[in-house]
């Protein structure tokens, strides 16, 4: 485990004691590595979300999808005919 030191609000501490928020965790160090991961989490997800919006943009990308369409298409009409 790291130890780091780290410096908060105190508004931000006494709000987390008085909404209960530190009852939830067996210590402070729980709390904030689990905000932080939620963060990870949620930079991570965000981060594939523009990746694939940046690939939905892009003009090879959107080539090769056409490419792939074309090439499955008979194959499609056959199960149309069912």
């Amino acid at each position: 485990m790291l130890r780091k030191t780290i410096s908060i609000d105190e508004h931000l501490f006494s709000e987390l004691k008085s909404e209960g928020v530190l009852d939830h965790f067996k210590n402070f160090s729980d709390l904030v590595s689990s905000s932080l991961q939620k963060t990870i989490e949620s930079m991570k997800k965000e981060n594939y979300r523009k990746q694939i919006e940046e690939m939905a943009n892009d003009p090879m990308v959107i080539k090769e999808m056409k490419e792939i369409q074309e090439d499955f298409k008979y194959a499609d009409n056959q199960f149309d005919a069912f």
